[in-house]
């Protein structure tokens, strides 16, 4: 099974996500917030060439010049700790391949960024996190119902809660 960088982003946010995702229940692609996100993404940063696919990651995009570094555009930093790891796991499969980068969330709406730079610690976290993955998805059932303070807006809402 190949784990993806969204993979990673659910499993920090919700291992329940995580395991509809991975099983191909499929989401509510009409979600407003979607929507936003994907009109964000097209819009910012329209002079670079996006969707750029690295082996088996693809991410936003990528500068490169001295020193090459992946970009990531959100919609908001709501979920900034899951989207850290997302990008986490970019640069680790990044340095997989021999190629050492570094990273940037991009949050247009707030005018923020935040650079990203993969350690030892945050590599060994991720090696860790893709097992418990390939555990998880594997499970007969999907974990147990976790509430979080963002799960009103999320796709699988009435399928968890109602």
């Amino acid at each position: 099974m190949k784990v993806t960088g969204v993979m990673i982003q659910y499993y920090v946010a919700c291992k329940r996500e995580l395991w509809f995702f991975a099983n191909q229940i499929n989401m509510n692609y009409d979600n407003e917030d979607i929507n936003i996100g994907r009109h964000i993404h097209e819009k910012s940063f329209s002079r670079e060439k996006k969707n750029i696919n690295l082996g088996n990651i693809a991410f936003d995009f990528i500068k490169t010049g001295n020193h090459n570094t992946i970009f990531e555009i959100k919609k908001s930093s709501k979920l900034e700790e899951p989207v850290r790891y997302q990008l986490y796991y970019y640069l680790w499969n990044a340095k997989k391949m021999g190629k050492e980068m570094d990273g940037v969330l991009v949050y247009p709406k707030e005018k923020k960024r935040e650079k990203i730079t993969l350690t030892p610690e945050k590599a060994e976290e991720i090696e860790n996190m893709i097992h418990d993955i390939k555990r998880i998805v594997s499970e007969p059932h999907p974990p147990p119902v976790v509430r979080k303070p963002y799960c009103k807006g999320c796709t699988y809402y009435e399928l968890c809660m109602v």
